[in-house]
């Protein structure tokens, strides 16, 4: 995990926004800059996109309480791990 990778992910993050509506309301969301981190910290490149979801799910639904599916997170987690392939 480098500083480029926790800015890619903010970025997907905060394009997805997971929280839709709700996250004008979350006055320290600092474009998903925590959970980026927490994500990041717990996958590696050895992860598998399945992996990757559920490791991104946990992270989301634990800070937000959501209830991501899973297919709606997993083109997400395939953007992760394009993210952490790069050089």
């Amino acid at each position: 995990m480098n500083e480029e990778h926790i800015r890619k992910v903010k970025l997907l993050l905060t394009s997805w926004n997971p929280l839709g509506d709700q996250a004008a309301q979350i006055s320290d969301l600092n474009d998903y800059e925590t959970e980026a981190t927490d994500i990041l910290f717990h996958v590696n490149k050895q992860h598998s996109i399945d992996q990757i979801t559920n490791l991104m799910i946990t992270v989301l639904e634990q800070a937000f309480g959501l209830d991501i599916p899973e297919a709606e997170a997993k083109p997400y987690a395939d953007q992760i791990n394009k993210i952490l392939r790069e050089k």
